[in-house]
């Protein structure tokens, strides 16, 4: 009988991200990817605010902001990853960037101290995600919004099931893609108002390609030999959703992020 594996935690995601994080600081999806320009464009900063961005890595969606706003804080569980950012910083001369290293559940800062809080690519590693939504509704000042872009799972039970099977199978350490309907819950439950969802965004109009996804995780040749197993024989109706396609030897397919805006109104 099989047993659900083990929750990850936080030191878990620290030490995967770690090890990792100079693939991700060279990786174009999460340096040019749109879903970062949807959350500046419906977020709306204005100079005088301050950014905290949740799960910053090296840093994509903490340069975006750092133009529009006073000061940007880049806050990940993992130190690799900040100093990826930090030089990054020093290449693109972003000058107002702080960063902090620690556990989303339990964020290091006074309440009501961010206009902007933003998370992307990393509430789905969220050991308890209901815990981190009520730490960063916390630190968010009246008035101030919050930005999620995250993968997602339509409201369909053989496509849920499939792509977080996929995407555990990628990453360990990820916990959860969550529905639109569960966003939603999971918003208000904390007490903020939800402005503005994507449902299903896309990063790259080209897709990704397998190898460099499981690469990008630094999984082994027999669980990309597993991935590529899982997309090719697939259900027609999954691999419509996931746009799969050969490539060569590889496959390209997609994965949708939701996009979302809420508001502290008290």
């Amino acid at each position: 009988m099989s047993t659900k594996p083990p929750t990850p935690t936080p030191r878990d995601v620290a030490r995967q991200f770690g090890e990792q994080a100079s693939q991700y600081a060279v990786s174009r999806l999460h340096r040019e990817g749109a879903a970062r320009l949807l959350l500046l464009e419906r977020m709306e900063p204005v100079m005088e605010e301050t950014l905290l961005d949740i799960g910053s890595g090296p840093g994509p969606v903490a340069f975006a902001f750092a133009s529009y706003t006073h000061r940007v804080v880049a806050f990940d569980v993992a130190p690799e990853m900040l100093r990826a950012a930090r030089l990054e910083a020093r290449r693109e001369g972003v000058g107002n960037l702080e960063l902090a290293a620690g556990d989303a559940h339990a964020l290091p800062f006074a309440d009501r101290t961010f206009g902007l809080v933003t998370s992307r690519a990393c509430p789905h590693h969220f050991m308890d995600v209901h815990a981190a939504l009520a730490e960063m509704a916390r630190v968010l000042k009246r008035g101030g919004r919050l930005g999620i872009a995250d993968g997602t799972v339509p409201e369909d039970d053989e496509l849920d099931a499939f792509i977080n099977g996929l995407d555990v199978l990628h990453d360990p350490t990820t916990v959860r893609n969550y529905r639109p309907s569960e966003w939603r819950a999971l918003v208000e439950g904390v007490g903020l108002r939800l402005e503005w969802m994507d449902e299903e965004a896309y990063e790259m109009a080209e897709g990704r390609l397998l190898s460099e996804w499981m690469a990008r995780s630094g999984a082994s040749s027999a669980v990309l030999e597993e991935g590529r197993r899982r997309l090719l024989g697939a259900p027609e109706r999954v691999r419509r959703y996931l746009r799969v396609r050969l490539e060569g030897d590889d496959v390209r397919f997609d994965l949708p992020r939701i996009v979302l805006v809420a508001k502290r109104t008290d």
